[in-house]
């Protein structure tokens, strides 16, 4: 029963309650409850219209006036957030935890969205209209959360967008210089990790990378097969330029040393592993692992290459730190498939950067209270997965509304009969 009251359950008053400070209005801190709410029940599409059409006696006036107009700072909403994680020991960054650059694309039609043209959409693997959006996010062996975004503006689309106002609105920057923005906001922040972990079309560009050194951050990111390095074969009597794959499929077998680490998600991986120097064109030299499933194995596409500037850590430890990546596309996925990331109904700027936020204020609700024990108060049950974790909590809000259909039989049944044309003698038939 994917429905809402106007009351909300009371760890998710708790919750939205830490916020309220933001809010001038009644009003706002209701329509924040209610769009917050929403993002976590089990429906179709979670822009406005569709959320209000599942919360009883709702007003899509007072959402969308939430979402476009109020006069509230929503990157407050963000900083409260994080510092609310910062501030708990069993939620805050640690020392030995990742940093994570990535970004994420999501399909639109027609261009009338902010920041839509065609360009690659890494969910479709394919360039499609759509729209591109920088994020970073923490991760470590406990959980992991979303820090920031930025939006990709298009060349193009900037300056279309300038010029149909007639002013300067809008500048460009490229994705590189959007990443580099992140890496600064995370030390702005004080988010605390070992290692940034990046990804290899970031890590590609001699420029970004760079400018990460130029931070003094320890990275790890993954090399392309078509990078060109400087590296000496064996039989070569000096170090000569070559593609990656070329170094990849002329080193013997026996180079390779087996090698067992433990990933991210507590898998126990075997492989065999190259370590070593070779000199990267505009950047020098620089520390390359080689891994594959076998000693044999020659498919490239099997084959992976990591680049860091550490040269202290141990092979193995390079190999899990890597795997700790998946943590933010893992929760691209979760965003979009159980939060929505990618379905607003709105166009403008500021409602779409209200929306993301408001993702990932939910999807820290359910982080804050796996991290803190809430769920195994909730349920005798283990919750390992997030899909399980957010199922306990749409079983609570159904829960919570059966009770008010309960309490409040007449308001229910003029719902019904007012939104779905459903008679109360056809519900007690």
């Amino acid at each position: 029963m994917n429905y809402l009251t106007l009351s909300i359950t009371p760890e998710l008053e708790k919750y939205f309650s830490k916020f309220d400070n933001i809010f001038k209005e009644q009003s706002q801190k209701d329509e924040f409850r209610l769009y917050g709410t929403g993002l976590l029940l089990e429906i179709k599409r979670k822009n406005i219209q569709c959320i209000c059409k599942h919360i009883v006696d709702s007003n899509y006036q007072s959402m969308h006036h939430f979402m476009h107009d109020a006069p509230y700072e929503d990157k407050a909403i963000n900083n409260q957030r994080i510092d609310m994680l910062e501030n708990n020991r069993s939620t805050k960054s640690c020392s030995d935890g990742y940093a994570i650059i990535d970004d994420t694309g999501n399909p639109k039609s027609g261009d009338s969205t902010f920041g839509t043209r065609r360009q690659w959409i890494g969910s479709l693997g394919k360039v499609d209209r759509g729209q591109v959006v920088v994020t970073s996010h923490y991760a470590d062996s406990r959980k992991d959360w979303p820090i920031e975004h930025r939006p990709y503006l298009p060349e193009q689309w900037v300056k279309e967008a300038n010029a149909r106002q007639n002013k300067v609105t809008y500048v460009f920057k490229s994705k590189l210089q959007l990443g580099l923005e992140l890496i600064d906001n995370l030390k702005k922040r004080g988010v605390k990790y070992s290692h940034l972990l990046i990804d290899g079309w970031y890590g590609n560009s001699p420029d970004f990378i760079t400018g990460v050194e130029e931070r003094e951050c320890l990275y790890i990111t993954g090399l392309y097969a078509n990078r060109r390095v400087y590296y000496q074969l064996p039989g070569e009597p000096a170090r000569n330029e070559h593609y990656m794959k070329d170094i990849v499929t002329a080193l013997e077998d026996d180079a390779y040393v087996e090698m067992d680490y433990v990933k991210a998600n507590g898998d126990n991986v075997n492989v065999f592993v190259v370590d070593i120097e070779v000199k990267v064109k505009k950047l020098g030299k620089r520390r390359v692992l080689i891994f594959k499933p076998t000693r044999e194995e020659k498919d490239l596409e099997k084959i992976e290459v990591l680049m860091t500037n550490d040269t202290d850590i141990e092979a193995s430890m390079i190999l899990r730190s890597w795997s700790f990546r998946d943590k933010i596309d893992k929760f691209y996925e979760r965003g979009k498939d159980e939060l929505g990331f990618d379905q607003y109904q709105v166009r403008d700027e500021k409602p779409i950067r209200r929306h993301w936020y408001m993702v990932f204020l939910m999807d820290s609700f359910l982080i804050w209270h796996r991290q803190c024990g809430s769920f195994r108060k909730w349920c005798i049950h283990a919750c390992k997965t997030f899909g399980e974790l957010l199922d306990v909590i749409r079983t609570k809000l159904m829960l919570h509304f059966q009770q008010w259909c309960k309490e409040n039989p007449t308001s229910w049944h003029d719902y019904l009969l007012r939104e779905k044309g459903i008679k109360v003698a056809t519900i007690n038939a």
